[in-house]
């Protein structure tokens, strides 16, 4: 898993994705692209942006563990 803790209350909880080629189908990057995703957690909890559907797993792994037992509400 790859949190990081930017504060106690930012998580960062994205995912590196090294084998594409083309972002969004036009863009080419060697190296591939990070899916910066974030959680905010205060009185309530915002979760800032996912990642793509094939990190689905990896991201939601992140996600639970950067809540730690917290349920964010869904509006």
């Amino acid at each position: 898993m790859s949190i990081f803790k930017i504060t106690e209350d930012i998580v960062y909880i994205g995912c590196n994705d090294r084998k594409i080629d083309l972002f969004e189908g036009q863009y080419v990057v060697p190296e591939g692209i990070s899916y910066n995703s974030y959680i905010i957690k205060d009185e309530k909890i915002a979760v800032m942006d996912t990642a793509d559907k094939n990190f689905g797993k990896e991201w939601l792994e992140n996600l639970e563990e950067a809540l730690e037992g917290k349920n964010p509400i869904i509006l």
